[in-house]
């Protein structure tokens, strides 16, 4: 596990967030920096065109995107889209590939974070857990751009199953760290306990943008966490 900073983890902001999931990795220190390029490698295109589809996908939805408006949005030509990518399909995927990698590192530095805090350790994960997690419009419009094309392409449902089994796999694999260290929670059906933590959590984002005066960030999954916690310590007794 890494070494991280918890203040790191917990006080990130919303705008510093999204920049590190959906789009190129934080510039680098300038000393370390090269010389810039006068041509973009293809590596930047791609991640270029990303930026793009992230922004359309979000505003017009995956079928209202065009290959034309993706292109205009970073400045490139369509042909520097289709050497870097086969199909909008491809493309799709790749992004919300993307996204989970970078959201595995910040869970990852959550699961350190909590582990390394003084308390209850299920609690310090959950506040790291939100903390890092996006709660956000532009990441609710992308899950739901996702989830709404593999349902209705069940050819590619697979393809989306096995990316959410990467955020379950994520999940699942931080509570067994942190069951170890708390005796409260019996470590038993962790796979549904994931589930049913990201079912509140999404499901909590889409109330929390329609009614935000009614739903806070995380209000929901942390009474979901206490009821647990409570039915576990009766166990206990």
């Amino acid at each position: 596990m890494k070494n991280v900073s918890c203040s790191r983890t917990v006080t990130l902001t919303s705008n510093r967030l999204n920049t590190y999931l959906y789009r190129n990795a934080p510039a680098r220190d300038p000393v370390s920096r090269r010389p810039a390029r006068t041509r973009p490698t293809r590596a930047q295109t791609r991640e270029r065109i990303l930026d793009g589809a992230l922004e359309a996908f979000a505003e017009r939805g995956f079928h209202g995107s065009t290959q034309e408006d993706i292109c205009e949005r970073v400045g490139l030509s369509r042909g520097a889209y289709n050497s870097s990518f086969r199909s909008k399909d491809e493309l799709f995927f790749a992004l919300y590939d993307r996204v989970i990698e970078r959201l595995q590192s910040r869970l990852e530095e959550a699961t350190a974070c909590a582990l390394s805090m003084p308390g209850s350790t299920a609690d310090n994960f959950l506040k790291a857990f939100i903390a890092s997690y996006p709660f956000d419009r532009d990441w609710y419009l992308l899950q739901a751009e996702f989830g709404l094309y593999a349902l209705r392409h069940p050819a590619m449902a697979s393809h989306y199953a096995e990316r959410q089994g990467r955020i379950l796999a994520i999940i699942e694999g931080a509570l067994a760290d942190i069951l170890r260290e708390d005796s409260r929670i019996v470590a038993r059906g962790l796979p549904r306990i994931a589930r049913l933590i990201l079912a509140v959590h999404e499901g909590s984002m889409f109330q929390g943008l329609l009614e935000p005066h009614e739903v806070a960030s995380g209000e929901l999954l942390d009474f979901l966490v206490d009821l647990m916690l409570a039915r576990a310590a009766t166990r206990v007794d």
